[in-house]
């Protein structure tokens, strides 16, 4: 059976990256270029998604005549139970200045106060909210206003990234979820030279290194490729340093901060024979490639 053919009811997570296109393309192909009335794409976009990816996501839309939902989260903590938890945009009205993830933040820091008493947190290892509430959260709301109760989340990862799968299995097993995750690309024994000789014969491709990720300085990537990212362009590091001054905490606590790496980038690139590549490695996201 065609791991691809997925009826529903059933989301299609759309993060920008090769593979998640590549795995859209592959459900379209296996239906004839047309996703069953019961499957939908969405993008969750958190403001701090690349322009690339932001212009990838449309160009997929548009080249292949598929509907992708974009949303964002709209939250303000204390709203009345029937105010939405996210908003419709599109390619011109989606934010592009860290936005959703900032009215989250807040959300969240007044939750912790209000129900808890506690002081505002960023996301981290033990609390990876900004995966929680900017992309799972309210995904889950939009199948829900849609009317199922139940449904598979179809997630792009590939064979050979197997940890990935992995813990999507053990998260269904323990069942805590309103739908099971499925990894058709996985099940289809898709690794990176597939995607990669898949895109290199598209009409268009995203316009950027995979490996530097959606989200501009993600806190899960590794120092080497921060650095790298705000040598690229100094300014995508402001959002990132003045969250961690506004809510007077870190996104990791075993390294520097963003002011810092904004200085060590300035400092690296300076000499012309460092070497990134002892850094440590990237930690998994939702938002991946």
């Amino acid at each position: 059976m065609n791991p691809y053919q997925i009826t529903g009811p059933a989301q299609i997570g759309v993060s920008g990256g090769r593979t998640s296109g590549h795995m859209l393309w592959k459900i379209l192909e296996a239906h004839g270029g047309k996703l069953p009335a019961e499957v939908h794409a969405f993008f969750q976009n958190t403001g701090k998604e690349r322009e690339e990816t932001l212009v990838f996501i449309d160009a997929m839309a548009k080249h292949w005549g598929v509907k992708i939902v974009w949303m964002e989260w709209c939250r303000v903590y204390g709203q009345p139970d029937d105010a939405p938890w996210y908003k419709i945009v599109d390619f011109e009205t989606a934010s592009r200045n860290g936005e959703p993830f900032t009215m989250m933040l807040e959300y969240y820091q007044a939750y912790r106060k209000a129900e808890k008493n506690l002081p505002a947190v960023l996301p981290n290892f033990s609390n990876n909210m900004c995966t929680a509430y900017l992309k799972v959260k309210i995904g889950e709301k939009h199948m829900r206003a849609l009317g199922y109760d139940e449904w598979d989340c179809i997630v792009g990862i590939r064979y050979d990234e197997p940890r990935r799968y992995s813990r999507m299995m053990t998260a269904n097993e323990r069942g805590n979820a309103r739908w099971d995750s499925v990894c058709p690309s996985y099940v289809a024994g898709v690794i990176k030279k597939n995607v990669a000789a898949f895109w290199a014969e598209q009409a268009f491709d995203l316009g950027m290194d995979s490996d530097y990720g959606n989200c501009d300085l993600c806190w899960k990537k590794n120092e080497a490729k921060l650095i790298r990212t705000i040598q690229e362009d100094p300014s995508r590091v402001i959002w990132w340093s003045g969250t961690e001054e506004r809510f007077g905490q870190v996104f990791r606590q075993d390294r520097p901060n963003y002011r810092a790496l904004a200085w060590s980038a300035d400092q690296r690139a300076r000499q012309t024979d460092f070497d990134f590549d002892f850094l440590a490695e990237d930690i998994d996201c939702f938002c991946g490639d």
